[in-house]
């Protein structure tokens, strides 16, 4: 068994984005990313343009995902669409019903600046 069997073909597709997203970017000191800017454990504010719903969630590394409290892996399709955007930019991911399109409204660090 390969370590890619044990995940589903939506993680799969999910990992492979995240894969292409980190794969444009490159390491710089958390001091250096503009605070604007969508990093695990941000708390993110959006706009679901779909039905005018705000919400707000956190961004975090699988292991401390939750939906009760609202802590989004940044492997599940909203998190790998999230990671690395910035405020006021649409965001498209897919769920069982299709395309989800939000907008950030805003996005709040624990520890930073």
């Amino acid at each position: 068994m390969l370590f890619c069997d044990i995940f589903k073909e939506q993680e799969r597709k999910s990992i492979r984005k995240l894969h292409y997203e980190i794969s444009q970017g490159y390491v710089v000191s958390d001091e250096k990313i503009p605070i604007n800017v969508v990093t695990t454990n941000s708390q993110v504010v959006l706009h679901d343009l779909a039905n005018d719903r705000v919400y707000s969630l956190t961004l975090v590394f699988p292991e401390d995902a939750d939906p009760q409290k609202f802590k989004v892996s940044i492997l599940a399709p909203l998190g790998a669409a999230l990671i690395g955007k910035k405020t006021g930019e649409i965001i498209e991911y897919p769920t069982p019903s299709g395309i989800r399109r939000c907008t950030i409204k805003a996005i709040f660090h624990e520890t930073r600046h």
